[in-house]
């Protein structure tokens, strides 16, 4: 009887550190980019998207930033040469980095994953 709750423990144990984590309810988040200088700017935990994206955007300081992601759990914006850029929302942080790394990959070299963030849970 000890190993089969020791079993089921473990498996459970298993489940829940495997699990995706769940989205921040009521929640978003923003990362905002600038073309012509490569400068972002970034938001989490805002009740409203357009509050996320206002934040990102002023928090880039460059007239020419705009919100590129609005999330609800994590994103990731990765620059590469001459400001080529890839963005990615995901459930996870390691997810939408390499899909943003990915997307920037398709435009130019040297991606670099430039911001990172989750809302909190």
């Amino acid at each position: 009887m000890t190993n089969r709750v020791a079993l089921a423990l473990a498996c459970g144990l298993a489940l829940s550190v495997s699990a995706a984590p769940a989205a921040a309810e009521g929640v978003f988040g923003a990362i905002a980019f600038s073309p012509s200088t490569g400068q972002y700017g970034w938001a989490k935990n805002q009740t409203v998207e357009a509050s996320a994206s206002d934040e990102a955007v002023a928090g880039c300081g460059v007239d020419d930033c705009e919100a590129v992601v609005v999330f609800a759990n994590c994103a990731a914006l990765s620059v590469g040469d001459g400001y080529g850029m890839g963005f990615s929302k995901a459930k996870s942080l390691g997810k939408a980095e390499d899909a943003a790394l990915a997307k920037c990959d398709e435009f130019t070299t040297s991606c670099i994953v430039s911001a990172s963030i989750c809302n909190d849970e």
